[in-house]
């Protein structure tokens, strides 16, 4: 009778040992169509996925996985109560979010840079007056400086679906100038696209520190979120994930 009290007792420990509670199913949501982050949606390549497993080695609480969604969309979703995460964003660009979201220290350091055709380059002293020429920007982006310029009528604006086109757009010559993330540039001028026949100007449009966007109602999602970024400059495996990118190792401080 003892010995049958001890093998179910050993029995029921080895079963409640043995169960694994579910994980937290996140969304890390991406509007953001453009490499390096998202090269090819359909294969479900680019940093924004590698970066899903990557969180995934670091828990065995959540379970991460990238998906994209549109701007309007996503403004649609962000109205209501949120449970995913946005990745790649920074406080500046959801200013009207700031009493209900959390942002995590940035991941990367990138910038926005103005790019124009080598042959009619448009020069650090020329963005001081744009009358006349036309931008070409990437359908639901908002353009700090720019958007104002347009909408006084002094510049005018056209779209590509996706910043990943806006080069085939100067090399067409449907404008004079375009806005492109300095790791998206990078990226395609070590994939075949041709740097002389672009000019880069010295100022850059923005600053940009890509990290995490959740809501305030997970501190300890974001807790998480932010022990990871913390040691990701140390970290082997991230260090892989970059070079695999061409992601410079400047765009990443401790």
């Amino acid at each position: 009778m003892w010995f049958r009290f001890c093998f179910l007792l050993l029995s029921f420990s080895l079963i409640t040992n043995g169960y694994a509670a579910p994980k937290q199913q996140v969304l890390l949501l991406t509007y953001h169509l453009k490499a390096p982050y998202v090269i090819d949606w359909g294969e479900q390549r680019g940093l924004y996925f590698d970066l899903a497993s990557y969180l995934n080695h670091k828990t065995d609480k959540y379970q991460f996985k990238t998906e994209l969604m549109p701007r309007k969309r996503l403004d649609l979703l962000l109205a209501e109560p949120f449970t995913d995460v946005v990745v790649g964003v920074q406080p500046a660009w959801f200013k009207s979010l700031a009493d209900k979201m959390l942002f995590t220290a940035p991941f990367l350091h990138d910038k926005d840079v103005f790019v124009s055709d080598a042959r009619k380059p448009v020069r650090d002293q020329d963005l001081a007056d744009l009358t006349g020429k036309t931008f070409i920007g990437s359908q639901g982006y908002r353009y700090k400086g720019i958007d104002e310029i347009v909408a006084s009528g002094i510049l005018e604006r056209v779209d590509t679906l996706q910043e990943d086109y806006v080069l085939d757009m100067l090399r067409l010559g449907r404008g004079d100038f375009t806005i492109i993330s300095a790791s998206t540039l990078s990226y395609k001028f070590s994939h075949g696209e041709q740097a002389r026949y672009f000019y880069v100007a010295n100022t850059p449009h923005d600053l940009i520190q890509r990290g995490f966007m959740l809501s305030n109602t997970d501190p300890e999602l974001h807790q998480f979120l932010q022990q990871v970024i913390k040691q990701m400059p140390a970290d082997q495996e991230w260090q892989l994930l970059l070079a695999k990118y061409q992601i410079q190792h400047s765009m990443v401080k401790p």
